[in-house]
């Protein structure tokens, strides 16, 4: 018989912090994965009742009241029997499971006027392992002092009892002896680990007679068979597997049909496996899987392998397991038992799954509200002294807005500061933006260091992760409020429920700073996933008629948004590092492509080709040492990079084999500085030239057919690069080593390379070898002008230079059209500027070199890609009037008028050109007017500006026809050419 369990009786907000990419087996050491943390129940009184919450021991019946409150603005109001016994209590029965483990946590102050006293949690637990059958566990501290000016934390870790029958949690004090009233708030219960083996999902018995919805993996005959040795369990089937021919084959199991798998969870699977008859061999059995998606029709991990079966016991196999969505969910997730026996029949009994940990949260469902407090109703909105022996309180001396603030006093270390729980307003993934305003005290002039950093706690392991950069922001104390700012603050850490806390401090550069001070208006604000447009246009679509568009990526990319843009937009992948040597094979002959796996998965599931890039960088940049030995080029050391060359790429091209049709097989190998134009790296020292010949060689014996190979360079728009470029070409096709194509990269500064400059790349090697592959394989545009490495716009990038950048992306991809045929791909080094290595090349600073800016929102760069109509400044018109001044003078008035879009930013008109198309010759002379180039300045849409100039036109017929021409200039990059033909008869003009 098939069980399966129901979490309809437990609490479902399950909490998870970290997502799997990829499929991952066996023990599970990823640091993402050690908390099972989950939120069970929580109590914060806030429906204005008590919540299942009853009298213990004579006790009052709890009630809710808005009196008092930790958060929000209820909690639950007990008052002990008159001999100071009782408190409100809970049944847990359906709550906490039997083996797992717990922690349990509230918050207690006592009731205005109530003398010190010191409280606890306790559980009264039915257990027939307990003396009478009844144990009292206290929970955490036994005596926790509280009093009436202040919320304390009571609670602490709980394991339950694997026999426990009965579970009663209740607050109590301890030690009084009359009648006291006492306010509990925010209890929080959070399973910190399953119990062994994990939270049950599914048991698998047979007792039904029938196969439970397993069946055979290969073609074994699977029956159900009465159990032929008992086991642990008091089972009376089992289900027997015979009629093995190999060892594969096997009891199966369709893991998607089982209720409660789902991806982003963690589980465990153990079954018990018993020879059929004995075998001297001592075989062994494994737990295995096969995920099939759309990436792969199947990928095969073994999760487990038992010890030597038996024919006279039952011996345990077990492993666990998880899976995602990506690149895109399971079309087939099946368990299979096999043996390394591939014909001895077998018994398997009483497989259980248990989920260990459970899949993240989605954002939608987490409590995204924030924090804000002002302090303005008087009390301390949730802050708490974090030593417990300073002092927080509201006061009104000093308020940065309003009239009241929260002054922290009396501090007895730097660490020591108002404190506030973000446990379920702060989740692992998630994105903040942390303010708060601060006033020291004393106003002496001196200056302080305050620091914003985060106390979490995971499985007993605490942490201090810091929100403000180290050592914090100075503010000096001179009566003035400061505000303490983060934005975009990256939740990155783990913590069991009720164990975060946010907390302000000091931080001097050396000794204590216990200096008092206020804070005032602290707001805790979640921050969205960006959201896509799925209103424009298609990059790749829009371009479908030219050649692909390729985008660089990394792993942050295969899921959520970015998942979603780079879908939409692109229809070829490069891997930004994921392939090159030192991320595959860091260690001789160890192999690692977990991540470029999951990219080529990915780009599989939305049809995308992908470049490998790359296989041996020429400079030796990410390249393992050993790879060139011990770098000197003796027979014997160039015989090992040869090896290594020809192994490393045999490995890596074989395992991607026709998911990639491109490789950059050498990555940079010009230096123009050298007479043969090679860069002399570290492959160079040991086998000169030769180098890439080994690497082009190996490419094309061990790729796939039709498998391109490539060189890839950089800054091959300048004459001396191309030189050598076209000279390292020549050489390799004069020697006939297999070379099938040239990449550009084009990493290009917003005033450099010209346009005419790329043309002309790619046209000479078009020329020079009729035939040739050639692909702009890293194109991104820095905002800043080469050569500069001061200037830094930071968060405010001005909208006149992406104007130019959308114009000059626009001008760069008409040229690239026009090369159709010449180029067969265009690859943009990543998608968005929240994401691009120029943040930190050549120096560190803010850039905007892609189509989509850091909310994944298209720029006038993704314009000018799809759509120059829709870049500032489009529809830019210029007419002209002449009016007849003297008989002999003539004024032209040029008049420019925006178009609907944007701004046209620096519009100028260059110059002015009369040149005559009939009549008797003469010569116009200025008489008055301006200087060309003339500046109208930004323009904004429809916005218009003009500029006159006056013309002596003695000795002009005026029957003479004249054609006038104004060039002119906005955005640096739009630009074009107002042209129409005057006469200076009446003064007509042109339009």
């Amino acid at each position: 018989m098939f069980h399966f369990v129901s979490d309809s009786n437990r609490h479902s907000s399950m909490t998870r912090f970290s997502r799997l990419i990829g499929l991952t087996v066996a023990v599970l050491l990823l640091a993402s994965l050690s908390s099972h943390a989950q939120t069970v129940a929580t109590y914060d009184f806030e429906n204005g009742n008590a919540q299942g919450w009853g009298s213990f021991f004579n006790a009052t019946t709890p009630v809710s009241t808005t009196a008092a409150a930790y958060t929000g603005s209820s909690s639950l109001l007990t008052t002990t029997s008159s001999s100071g016994t009782g408190g409100p209590s809970i049944q847990l029965n359906s709550v906490l499971q039997p083996g797992a483990k717990y922690t349990i946590t509230g918050y207690l102050r006592l009731t205005s006027g109530e003398g010190i006293a010191n409280a606890n949690f306790s559980i009264a637990r039915t257990d027939p392992s307990c003396s009478g059958g009844t144990c009292y566990d206290t929970i955490g501290t036994y005596q926790v002092p509280v009093n009436d000016s202040g919320w304390v934390q009571i609670g602490g870790n709980f394991n339950a009892s694997a026999t426990e029958t009965g579970v009663l949690l209740y607050a109590q004090l301890v030690g009084a002896s009359s009648a006291k009233s006492f306010y509990l708030d925010d209890v929080v219960i959070t399973q910190t680990a399953p119990p062994p083996g994990g939270t049950p999902i599914a048991t698998y018995t047979w007792s039904d007679g029938g196969l439970d919805g397993w069946f055979p993996f290969g073609s074994p005959t699977l029956t159900n068979s009465a159990i032929p040795v008992a086991n642990a369990f008091g089972d009376s089937h089992a289900l027997q597997v015979t009629n093995r021919t190999a060892g594969y084959m096997g009891p199966a199991l369709n893991l998607l049909t089982v209720p409660n798998v789902v991806a982003g969870a963690t589980y465990q699977v153990t079954a018990y496996v018993l020879l059929a008859s004995p075998d001297s061999s001592s075989p062994t059995a494994t737990l295995s899987l096969k995920l099939a998606d759309c990436a792969t029709s199947g990928n095969y991990s073994s999760l487990g392998t038992s010890a030597a079966l038996s024919a006279t016991a039952w011996t345990k196999v077990q492993g666990t397991f998880s899976f995602t969505d990506q690149p895109g969910p399971p079309t087939g997730l099946t368990l299979y038992i096999q043996s390394n026996s591939a014909t001895d029949s077998f018994y398997i009994s009483h497989v259980t799954i248990g989920q260990l940990t459970a899949a993240p949260p989605d954002p939608s469902q987490q409590d995204n509200s924030g924090i804000s407090t002002n302090f303005e109703d008087g009390g301390n909105d949730g802050w708490v002294s974090r030593s417990g022996s300073s002092t927080v309180s509201n006061s009104t001396a000093a308020a940065h807005s309003g009239t009241h603030s929260l002054l922290t006093t009396g501090r007895i270390a730097n660490y020591d500061g108002p404190s506030i729980s973000i446990s379920n307003k702060m989740y692992s993934g998630s994105i903040y933006n942390i303010s708060g305003w601060v006033r020291m005290l004393p106003t002496d002039g001196s200056s302080h260091n305050i620091n914003v950093s985060l106390q979490t706690t995971l499985s007993g392991t605490t942490s201090y992760p810091g929100v403000t950069g180290y050592p914090g922001v100075s503010v000096p104390a001179d009566g003035q409020w400061h505000q303490v700012s983060v934005m975009g603050y990256n939740m990155s850490s783990a913590y069991d429920q009720g164990q975060a806390t946010l907390y302000f401090q000091t931080f001097p550069a050396s000794g204590n700073d216990l200096a008092s001070f206020y804070i005032d208006d602290f707001q805790l604000s979640y921050v969205p996933p960006p959201t896509i447009q799925t209103n424009i246009p298609s990059i790749f679509q829009s371009l479908s008629a030219y050649f692909p568009i390729g985008t660089a990526v990394d792993t942050s990319d295969l899921a959520g948004p970015h998942e979603q843009l780079m879908a939409m937009h692109f229809n070829s992948m490069t891997s930004g590092n994921d392939m090159k040597w030192s991320s595959v094979e860091s260690t001789k002959g160890t192999f690692n492509y977990t991540n470029a796996d999951a990219e080529v998965g990915v780009a599989t599931c939305n049809n995308m080709l992908v470049r490998g890039h790359n296989l041996v960088w020429a400079t030796g940049a990410q390249t393992p040492s050993y790879a060139t030995g011990d770098g000197t080029n003796s027979p014997a050391n160039q015989a090992t990079v040869i090896a290594n060359i020809q192994e490393h790429i045999q490995n890596e091209v074989q395992h991607f084999g026709n998911k990639v049709g491109v490789w950059d097989v050498v990555n940079e190998p010009l230096d123009p500085n050298q007479p043969d134009c090679l860069v002399h790296g570290p492959f160079y020292q040991v086998l000169g030239k030769s180098y890439i010949d080994v690497a082009l060689q190996a490419a094309r014996q061990y790729a796939p057919a039709g498998t391109k190979l490539y060189i890839n360079d950089y800054s091959t728009t300048d004459s001396n690069r191309l030189a050598c470029l076209v000279q390292v070409v020549g050489d390799l096709r004069s020697r006939g080593i297999p070379l099938d194509g040239v990449g550009h990269e084009m990493h290009n500064a917003i005033n450099y390379p010209s346009v005419n400059a790329m043309v002309n790349a790619i046209n000479t090697i078009a020329d020079d070898f009729p035939g040739i592959d050639q692909q702009v394989t890293e194109y991104d545009e820095s905002v800043y002008n080469a050569g500069d490495r001061t200037s830094n716009y930071g968060p405010n990038i001005p909208p006149s230079v992406l104007a130019e950048q959308g114009w000059l992306y626009a001008d760069t991809f008409d040229a690239f059209k026009s090369l159709a045929g010449k180029i067969n791909r265009v690859t943009i080094w990543g998608m968005a500027d929240d994401d691009t290595w120029l943040d930190s090349f050549p120096v560190n600073r803010t850039d905007y070199p892609l189509p989509f800016d850091r909310g994944l929102q298209a720029k006038p760069a993704y314009w000018g890609i799809v759509d120059k109509t829709q870049l500032p400044g489009y529809g830019m018109t210029i007419t002209s009037s002449i009016d007849a001044g003297k008989a002999d003078t003539r004024t032209i008035t040029l008049t420019a008028t925006n178009g609907d879009v944007g701004t046209a930013w620096g519009m100028q008109i260059n110059s002015l050109t009369l040149t005559q198309a009939s009549g008797p010759s003469c010569t116009p002379q200025i008489t008055s007017g301006p200087s060309f180039p003339v500046a109208l300045g930004d323009m904004p849409a429809d916005g218009t500006a003009s500029v006159s100039v006056t013309f002596r036109i003695n000795g002009c017929n005026p029957n003479a026809k004249w054609t006038l021409t104004v060039p002119w200039t906005a955005n640096v990059y739009e630009n074009g050419t107002f042209t129409t033909t005057i006469d200076f008869k009446h003064g007509n003009g042109g339009k």
